[in-house]
């Protein structure tokens, strides 16, 4: 008897820790906020405000939850292996982890996120739609594979143009250029006279520029020219605009980087660095707008979160208040495509093995919320340097009286009609691909190798690529 009673009281305790253990997940699964106990394991890469936001927001709504996160951060290729490598080994150690553009479409098809799209049909129950208001966040339609809704986005806006207004409205400027080019002076709406507006800003230490003497080059341009990532995200969006293909045909699989308007691309591409600073070649995006807002650079093309971070950034830019953004130029002769700009950008998403998939949903709706977001917003990024996906945000009269330029960049990058938006490749070898590209058109710019032979010894390595994975005989 005396056994019997203490197997009972044994199993008991068993099941109360049991319980102990999966109550709050319980709780979650049922729909409620209650998620005491939980410790969420967050994957973020370095280097990225955007990450910086979302693990400000998580942890805002994780205690607001009773919950806790643990976020881990690597550099983003030293995240993408790790993740990976835990996934290929069944390792459920991680909940949230940061999805980056270019490794969306590997993730989704090896299984290694479970679609936002696909939990909220799977547990409704734990979707409230007042908090989760998808559709004031950034354009959803960029965050998905297949159909599928990857997860939530971590920051808005894409690629702009900027430009320096005292050098634009220069009288003598305005005259000189009106001389040499025959059109007037202005924002540059084709590719053709960003051309030559980059030309013409370009001069020499000791000439004059707004009637004054240089005492250091300046230049009409600069792009963030390391290979091979750096490279592709500031070329790709030349690619798009003068016609071609993103590296491949979506309808037959086939690379297409040695077709004519690839070329003609890539010699434009080459073209432009006559007017920039010699050490382009090598520069990441953060060093590239560095010399832009110290006043060295003309004009600049660059994803609109980097410039908040930097150009227009009072405490880091000596042109801060002389500085204006629009849509990118077009390319004369492209039909279909105006001012394309890659939209697309980083997702937090569920990491498929996780264990605790109805807290990290819960965690994720709540941080991504308009009043929380507007929170670390203000509190963590009072100068900018991230742009929150909440539209909403952008027509709120106080967020437009301490960040002016949130309007503007709502109604004219965001909410444009004539925009030709795009998404990256959606295949897991567009990482591969970027490897392949970035090191050939470095080649041109650096003199290498023309701009035709570097696409055609590119074009050769991508057919063999996706020849190895199926895509083409």
């Amino acid at each position: 008897m005396m056994r019997e009673r203490r197997v009972i009281w044994v199993l008991l305790a068993l099941a109360i820790a049991v319980l102990g253990v999966w109550f709050p997940c319980m709780n979650a699964a049922a729909g409620t906020s209650d998620l005491r106990g939980v410790t969420l394991r967050v994957g973020l890469p370095t280097g990225y405000d955007e990450a910086v936001a979302f693990r400000e927001a998580a942890t805002e709504a994780a205690n607001r939850l009773g919950a806790k996160v643990e976020v881990l951060n690597f550099t983003v290729d030293q995240l993408h292996d790790k993740l990976l490598l835990d996934f290929q080994a069944k390792n459920p150690a991680w909940d949230i982890v940061f999805v980056t553009t270019t490794s969306a479409a590997e993730w989704m098809r090896l299984g290694l996120v479970t679609p936002i799209s696909t939990f909220m049909k799977e547990n409704p129950a734990l979707v409230d739609e007042k908090v989760l208001a998808k559709d004031d966040l950034y354009r959803t339609e960029d965050f998905t594979f297949d159909g599928n809704w990857v997860g939530f986005p971590t920051y808005s806006t894409g690629v702009a143009l900027f430009w320096r207004t005292d050098l634009f409205s220069d009288a003598t400027e305005k005259a000189t250029f009106q001389k040499k080019y025959g059109y007037a002076l202005k924002p540059p709406e084709t590719y053709a006279e960003f051309r030559d507006m980059a030309e013409f800003f370009t001069r020499k230490k000791g000439e004059s520029l707004m009637g004054k003497t240089l005492e250091a080059d300046f230049y009409g341009t600069v792009h963030s020219n390391k290979p091979p990532s750096f490279l592709w995200y500031d070329f790709v969006n030349y690619l798009v605009a003068f016609g071609a293909d993103d590296i491949y045909d979506p309808a037959t699989k086939r690379p297409t980087m040695n077709s004519k308007a690839a070329v003609e691309a890539v010699k434009y591409y080459v073209e432009l660095a006559k007017f920039q600073p010699p050490g382009h070649l090598n520069m990441a995006s953060g060093e590239a707008t560095s010399l832009f807002a110290a006043g060295h650079v003309a004009m600049q093309i660059e994803y609109f979160q980097r410039m908040t971070a930097i150009a227009l950034n009072p405490t880091k830019s000596k042109v801060h208040d002389r500085i204006d953004f629009s849509v990118l130029p077009s390319q004369k002769g492209v039909t279909g495509r105006p001012h394309a700009m890659h939209a697309g950008g980083n997702a937090v998403a569920i990491y498929s093995l996780s264990k605790n998939k109805a807290a990290a949903y819960k965690i994720m709706e709540l941080a991504a919320t308009r009043d929380l977001q507007k929170k670390v917003m203000t509190e963590k990024f009072p100068d900018g340097g991230w742009v929150p996906p909440r539209l909403s945000l952008m027509k709120d009269p106080d967020m437009i009286k301490r960040y002016p330029w949130m309007a503007k960049a709502l109604n004219e990058l965001l909410l444009q009609k004539d925009v030709h938006y795009f998404q990256l490749g959606q295949i897991p070898e567009y990482f591969a691909s970027i490897d392949i590209l970035g090191a050939q058109i470095h080649r041109a710019l650096s003199g290498q190798a023309t701009p035709e032979a570097a696409m055609a010894q590119a074009q050769t390595e991508l057919e063999a690529l996706f020849k190895r994975v199926g895509y083409i005989k």
